[in-house]
């Protein structure tokens, strides 16, 4: 059996709204031709973007207006571990583990 890749879940206010595979380099922000779409004024047009280094799921805010934060600290890079929260403009993503 293989693994499965590690999960992004974006929420809105409590509510789920869509999952990702953390399984390529991830692009969020407002603008359409983004991974990850979050359609709010708060958000930058290219935000922020997540990726796999070394077996680590890496957050990186790309100069966004608002910031980026991590567990409620902003951010410009981080590394993320299971079950911590990303914020990006009102909208949550928590990253969820891969499983085996």
């Amino acid at each position: 059996m293989g693994e499965r890749a590690a999960r992004l879940v974006l929420s809105f206010q409590g509510v789920l709204i869509r999952e990702y595979a953390v399984d390529r380099p991830l692009s969020i922000g407002r603008h359409a031709e983004n991974d990850i779409v979050i359609d709010h004024m708060g958000v930058s047009g290219k935000h922020a973007s997540v990726a796999l280094e070394d077996q680590a799921v890496v957050l990186t805010d790309l100069k966004s207006t608002n910031g980026t934060f991590v567990n409620g600290k902003r951010v410009e890079r981080a590394e993320l571990r299971p079950n911590d929260w990303i914020t990006i403009g009102k909208h949550i993503l928590t990253l969820k583990a891969g499983q085996r």
